[in-house]
């Protein structure tokens, strides 16, 4: 693991979650993500990059979170059906932050991202590439854990 790639991933999360809702995201231990067959995360935020590194950036936390989410971003919604898809936006909008600020942090590289996408669901599946190992950040909040996954390497 190339701590020159995960700790801007750790910081731009960090930051994200301290400035958007006053909550402090405490990083656990990263670790390779291999042979994910069960998993607790009903929403997971995906991008790609490309440029001088290749790869995907996900975010993926349980559903209850991301109501705390909105719920702490004072965002007004009418209804169960808006309120459901503003979360789904404000995942995607949170993928695109952290993947870009830490994008941004990465010295000597041009980085392209791509428009994020969601993919929500109980034990949704994700086929990650195969040809890099997909590098986890477990997070614990006070309202509740989630996960920053790095799948890229340098072309």
């Amino acid at each position: 693991m190339d701590v020159t790639i995960i700790n801007p991933f750790l910081t731009a999360t960090m930051n994200l979650f301290q400035n958007m809702f006053a909550l402090e995201a405490q990083p656990g231990t990263p670790y390779v993500l291999e042979g994910e067959v069960k998993h607790r995360w009903e929403i997971s935020g995906l991008l790609g990059l490309t440029g001088d590194y290749q790869g995907l950036v996900g975010f993926r936390l349980p559903k209850l979170l991301g109501d705390k989410m909105l719920q702490k971003s004072g965002i007004v919604t009418k209804g169960e059906q808006e309120r459901q898809e503003t979360v789904y936006e404000m995942i995607g909008e949170m993928t695109n932050i952290i993947a870009g600020n830490a994008s941004s942090e990465i010295k000597s590289a041009s980085i392209d991202i791509s428009p994020p996408v969601v993919v929500r669901g109980e034990n949704h599946e994700i086929a990650w590439p195969k040809a890099m190992p997909v590098i986890a950040i477990p997070f614990t909040t006070s309202s509740g854990p989630f996960e920053v996954d790095v799948c890229f390497k340098r072309r």
